[in-house]
């Protein structure tokens, strides 16, 4: 599987959407990443904030999935902060697409 294929997972799409972040313009993970970056910065941390906002209301599933795309546009720091340090056990609870999202995002292939 490859950056395409993760972008256009339901559960990537979904939290993409809730974000408020075009998903469908990136190109590769390198491109994803510089997009995620420059939105956020654009919007001074809008997208960050919106992930922290966000988190409260995810599904259980879709929770590690917001986090993996945050650690892919490296924002690792604020994904463990969404996670109050509780990452490992969440993606005890992560299965189907969900997981398969979360997998591909730490991979990065």
């Amino acid at each position: 599987m490859d950056f395409n294929t993760w972008k256009t997972l339901d559960p990537v799409e979904d939290v993409a959407r809730k974000l408020g972040f075009d998903i469908d313009s990136c190109r590769s993970w390198d491109d994803y990443s510089s997009r995620f970056q420059a939105a956020n910065d654009r919007n001074v941390g809008h997208l960050v904030k919106r992930a922290k906002e966000i988190a409260g209301v995810l599904s259980t599933g879709q929770l590690p999935v917001l986090q993996a795309m945050l650690h892919a546009a490296d924002f690792s720091r604020q994904a463990d902060e969404i996670s109050e340090e509780r990452t490992w056990r969440r993606l005890d609870n992560t299965h189907g697409d969900n997981a398969t999202a979360v997998a591909l995002a730490i991979m990065r292939q």
